[in-house]
């Protein structure tokens, strides 16, 4: 006899986007008979934003944890979502009247300077940045490669410069203005950010030495001047409004793969901090020499779309 689901956990789970179609009958049918669980789901998916049609996927593997927690907000997909909110047409006592038709998305571009590193060459600023609109931090370059201009991380470091702080990855940091973006938006609309680039890994001589290095993309929402954020790094990152961090692991000689974080936009945050890493995952305080890690294309996407009502009718 095979022990019942967690259904909380396979609620939040559905809501990531990440159930089976396995899982997500079973959850519809549970959702059928189980007025209990159906309420859980229906306050939980009120929080997650009613029935989006975008996954923001939250890997925080090489993130510190905030000290006081936000609960991360993600939006269900589409299919997997239809087959839950289709449980509660024609139920006994209980009726939920879902958006029919699909609200408008629109979808900008949110300029990142350099983005391509096609305006730059050579080794990027240390430190860490304290204006808008410059590429700083970790050890590294823009060099070319086939006739294009891209990012390779260099060695680990501590980008604070303070005295026993960790030095296990290389970050390359970028601050974006988010005041006269916030001007033009409506605050009733479902707003996201995502940031997303290319990683690729060639083949070095110290590969054997970095079994888990690992590339990833990572997006910070504040509410805060410039300057204030590198002064109070990475403590402040428990002060972020949102974020969003999404983690690839390549082998040397893979194929170049694109990856995207997102986060939903707080009406506060008046900055966005975005960056490109390398992470060994020793937790070293030492730097250590990187191989053949590079990243490209650099990108910010905007997309707005209007709010899903969700209607309880006895």
């Amino acid at each position: 006899m095979t022990d019942s689901p967690d259904w909380k956990i396979l609620i939040q789970k559905h809501l990531d986007g990440q159930t089976t179609e396995e899982e997500a009958d079973a959850l519809s049918k549970e959702i059928e008979t189980n007025a209990s669980l159906r309420s859980d789901y229906l306050k939980a998916a009120r929080i997650h934003g009613a029935l989006g049609d975008e996954v923001i996927s939250l890997d925080l593997e090489s993130t510190p944890p905030r000290s006081s927690g936000t609960p991360s907000i993600s939006w269900p997909r589409p299919p997997a979502a239809a087959v839950v909110a289709g449980a509660f047409v024609g139920l006994l006592g209980v009726g939920v009247v879902w958006a029919i038709s699909s609200p408008k998305s629109e979808k900008r571009i949110i300029s990142v300077s350099n983005g391509n590193f096609e305006e730059s060459a050579g080794q990027i600023p240390l430190g860490f940045p304290a204006e808008f609109g410059k590429w700083s931090g970790d050890p590294a370059e823009v060099i070319e490669e086939d006739g294009n201009r891209i990012l390779r991380f260099l060695e680990t470091a501590n980008v604070t410069d303070k005295p026993n702080g960790g030095a296990s990855a290389c970050n390359v940091f970028q601050l974006i203005d988010l005041t006269s973006l916030q001007q033009q938006l409506n605050t009733n609309d479902q707003v996201t950010l995502e940031l997303s680039t290319r990683f690729h890994r060639e083949v070095a001589p110290n590969d054997a030495e970095l079994p888990k290095i690992k590339g990833s993309c990572t997006i910070h929402l504040y509410q805060s001047e410039p300057g204030a954020i590198g002064k109070a790094w990475p403590l402040v990152i428990s002060d972020a409004l949102a974020l969003g961090n999404k983690v690839i692991k390549l082998n040397p000689g893979d194929e170049a793969t694109r990856i995207s974080a997102s986060c939903i936009l707080d009406p506060e945050a008046t900055i966005a901090l975005i960056s490109v890493n390398v992470n060994t995952m020793t937790g070293t305080k030492n730097p250590i020499k990187l191989g053949g890690y590079y990243a490209d294309d650099v990108r910010l996407t905007l997309t707005k779309r209007p709010n899903l009502p969700i209607r309880i009718v006895e």
